[in-house]
C-alpha cells in the first residue's frame, strides 16, 4: 500500500509539475499597441556669403538659415525679397560683441522648405532712401525643393 502511495505522489507531483510547466509556456494576448512613425528631423541648411549666386537642393521641410554681415550703423541694410516655397520664420540682427563704435554684425534670416519647387532668395545691401544704381552688393540663392 505504501508503495501504491508513493506511485500516486509521483503521479501527481509529474502531473503537477507538468501544469506548472505549460502555464510558464503559455503566451499572454500581445497588448495591440499603436505604432507611430517617427518624423525624420528636419534637415539644416546654413549659407553665407561664399554661397552667393549658388543653386542648392534640399528637401521639402528643410530649415534653411542665411547669414548676412551687416552694418546699420551706416544706414545700409539688407532689403531681402524671397519666393513662394521658402516660409518666412524669422530674422534677427546680431550686433557685434566689440564695443566699437559704428562696427557691424551678422543679419540672419530663417525660412522653412515649405513646397516642392524652386524658391529663390534675393537681397541688395543699400540705404533705403537710395536709388538702386545697380552697383550695389547683391546676394542671391537659388533653392531646388524635393
Amino acid at each position: 500500500m505504501v508503495q501504491k502511495k508513493s506511485i500516486y505522489g509521483v503521479l501527481v507531483a509529474g502531473l503537477l509539475a507538468l501544469c506548472l510547466l505549460g502555464a510558464g509556456c503559455t503566451s499572454q494576448p500581445a497588448e495591440q499597441q499603436n505604432v507611430t512613425a517617427t518624423p525624420t528631423p528636419a534637415e539644416e541648411y546654413v549659407f553665407n556669403e561664399t554661397n552667393n549666386n549658388e543653386t542648392v537642393t534640399l528637401p521639402v521641410g528643410s530649415e534653411i538659415t542665411i547669414s548676412l554681415d551687416e552694418n546699420p550703423t551706416t544706414g545700409y541694410s539688407w532689403n531681402v525679397t524671397s519666393s513662394a516655397g521658402l516660409s518666412y520664420v524669422n530674422d534677427t540682427y546680431i550686433a557685434p560683441e566689440t564695443g566699437l563704435m559704428g562696427a557691424g554684425g551678422v543679419h540672419v534670416w530663417e525660412y522653412l522648405a515649405a513646397e516642392t519647387g524652386a524658391a529663390e532668395f534675393s537681397a541688395i545691401y543699400m540705404q533705403p532712401w537710395l536709388n538702386t544704381t545697380g552697383n550695389e552688393t547683391t546676394f542671391s540663392m537659388a533653392f531646388t525643393i524635393e
